[in-house]
């Protein structure tokens, strides 16, 4: 099984630093922990072997739910529940339930498996 990817520390703090949030008011390393947990584990999902024995239509369902980390989610379960209690969270959490996160791109995304490549190609060929 291949390794889970991870994002830097560097990367976090880019992230938050788009949202116009200080990374020094957050508790960086927790947040990098959480959510390299949570990419950790939607990798997991990705890769078991069962998987790739699933039709194309499940195995892309499977992606649909596993294949990303979304902005919103990632700025109120990774960053507002890391905390620390003494950053500016329910400014965020304000932001966060205006939907200001939830156009954002992902913060973290899976490689699209090869079957829906091919089977997108396949499918554009036959429409010609």
């Amino acid at each position: 099984m291949s390794k889970a990817p991870k994002l830097s520390r560097e990367e976090i703090a880019e992230k938050l630093s788009r949202a116009n949030l200080d990374p020094a008011q957050w508790d960086l390393a927790g947040i990098i922990a959480r959510t390299n947990d949570w990419i950790a584990d939607y990798h997991l999902e990705l890769a078991e072997p069962e998987v790739k024995t699933w039709s194309p239509q499940l195995q892309a369902a499977h992606y649909d739910e596993f294949g990303k980390l979304a902005a919103v989610d990632f700025f109120e379960q990774c960053v507002i529940e890391t905390g620390p209690d003494s950053a500016p969270w329910q400014d965020l959490q304000d932001r966060v339930e205006a939907g200001e996160f939830a156009t954002w791109p992902p913060i973290w995304e899976a490689t699209r498996p090869v079957f829906e490549q091919v089977e997108s190609t396949t499918e554009d060929d036959d429409e010609s």
